[in-house]
């Protein structure tokens, strides 16, 4: 039998790799020809130094249990610009992997030539920041998808960006009315990705970054049909290209998630289980903000008093900016820790979110409201509480609490960093964990979206039925 083999290029960060993986399995899954080669790109900086270890870890444990899923760790280049949260640096960055990435490609058509074993390559799925790599797979006559870890929503605004340059011929944050995106409420110029509205970031690289994704063969998206319908009837009908230009076949896949990564600390997640064992159902407010979310001092003890005012039970994954900053008696209100003794418990390390939301102890999650951790509130009916960070993560929320009624807003000061008070973080919380009227719509609407999420992936459902399409097109 033949051996289809599919390359996966996912970005050198923990999110990225992961979804990409969750991905790669769905298509090992229905066919036994499949097999999945995965190059490694590495970023050399000092602020990704401590995703090293989990990513190997994760990548370690990924090898052992699937063997059809090859790694190859591709040459270390260093960053060589100062600023890694720059996008266009970033960019730059990956660029600078074309050469490899091809060399390694062609290494692999060139072993299956040569052996008596016929092998073929269907397909060059590529991270929606890599469109750099498109040349490489146009170079080599593969074809080659977009997989984007994203949701519909950041697709439609991307393909769109062309067109909005032309309406809105102002730095968008100076514009005074509402940004339109076919397929979208009409959002308020704060809410765009970060890279579109901070002044430090050139927007170019974003808008000529998007207008790449028509060039490929298709765009995987990880979200389902019936989250984001209307978002996704706009792009398929090409609505968010100039002049209606046809758009590539776009495939939601979604929610794809790791629910069985085992990979990291089971000592930490037996203990942290026990102590929601103890907790009554759907009591305790889980608090994470992802692997680079972070706040200052001044912010985390408004947070800490919001929390103990609210009276409810907390579990709380704490992160601040400066590395400095270990001891928590130092870093939280006076007296805290000792007045919320049993009620609450807060950790400095990592926490096993999937777990944690799993448990019927948990009734709220306040969120960054990064893509991948949206999707697992879903999957398990949590309402959220929005406190979007940087990224596309404000776009992210507004669309969970204005479009989707799946989060609470929470009032934020844009103009002083997210500023957050206790007040209104306590508010927050309390509408969270449904002492409104609007916090009991927004959990009835978790409810009912995570029973839709789980039929999708489901045999005969929208996202299984895509799946199943795109691995006869691999087969062909």
């Amino acid at each position: 039998m033949e051996e289809i083999v599919i390359v996966f290029l996912p970005l050198p960060g923990v999110g990225h790799l992961i979804s990409t993986i969750e991905l790669a399995k769905c298509f090992l899954e229905r066919q036994q020809c499949f097999s999945i080669t995965v190059p490694l790109m590495h970023l050399n900086t000092p602020s990704m130094k401590s995703t090293a270890a989990p990513i190997a870890s994760y990548v370690q444990s990924v090898s052992a249990s699937n063997p059809r899923i090859r790694f190859i760790d591709l040459p270390l280049i260093d960053f060589p610009f100062d600023d890694v949260q720059n996008p266009a640096h970033f960019m730059s960055f990956i660029d600078m992997y074309k050469s490899h990435v091809k060399e390694t490609i062609k290494r692999i058509a060139s072993a299956s030539s040569s052996s008596s074993h016929p092998t073929r390559i269907a397909a060059f799925i590529i991270d929606f920041f890599s469109t750099t790599m498109i040349d490489v797979g146009k170079e080599l006559g593969i074809p080659t998808y977009i997989y984007f870890t994203s949701g519909a929503a950041l697709l439609a605004l991307m393909l769109y960006l062309p067109t909005l340059q032309v309406k809105v011929p102002c730095e968008l944050k100076d514009y005074q009315g509402e940004i339109e995106v076919p397929g979208m409420l009409p959002l308020p110029p704060a809410m765009m990705p970060s890279p579109l509205v901070d002044q430090k970031y050139n927007g170019a690289w974003f808008i000529n970054h998007g207008k790449r994704f028509r060039e490929t063969d298709g765009l995987i998206v990880n979200t389902f049909t019936e989250l984001e319908l209307t978002t996704l009837k706009s792009i398929a009908n090409g609505e968010c290209l100039p002049d209606h230009h046809p758009t590539p076949p776009v495939y939601p896949v979604g929610p794809l998630l790791a629910l069985d990564n085992k990979s990291q600390e089971p000592q930490t997640t037996s203990q942290l289980m026990e102590w929601l064992d103890q907790r009554p159902h759907s009591s305790v407010v889980f608090l994470c903000f992802g692997s680079m979310g972070s706040f200052s001092i001044r912010q985390v003890k408004e947070m800490a008093l919001g929390l103990e005012r609210s009276g409810h039970h907390f579990l709380w994954s704490l992160r601040c900016r400066s590395s400095a900053d270990t001891n928590l008696e130092d870093i939280l209100p006076d007296g805290f820790l000792e007045q919320t003794k049993g009620r609450g418990l807060v950790l400095q390390s990592w926490v096993p979110q999937v777990d944690i939301l799993g448990h019927v102890a948990v009734g709220g999650f306040v969120s960054h409201c990064g893509w991948n951790s949206t999707l697992e509130g879903i999957w398990f009916g949590v309402p959220m509480l929005a406190w979007p960070l940087h990224a596309e993560q404000k776009l992210n929320a507004f669309q969970l609490v204005r479009d989707l009624g799946l989060a609470v807003e929470l009032s934020m000061d844009y103009e002083k960093d997210g500023w957050v008070s206790a007040e209104e973080f306590e508010k927050g919380v309390r509408c969270l964990m449904g002492e409104s009227e609007e916090g009991q719509k927004v959990r009835k609407k978790a409810k009912e979206l995570a029973e839709a999420s789980k039929k999708a992936v489901a045999q005969g459902g929208s996202s299984f039925v895509t799946l199943e399409l795109l691995a006869k097109k691999f087969m062909l």
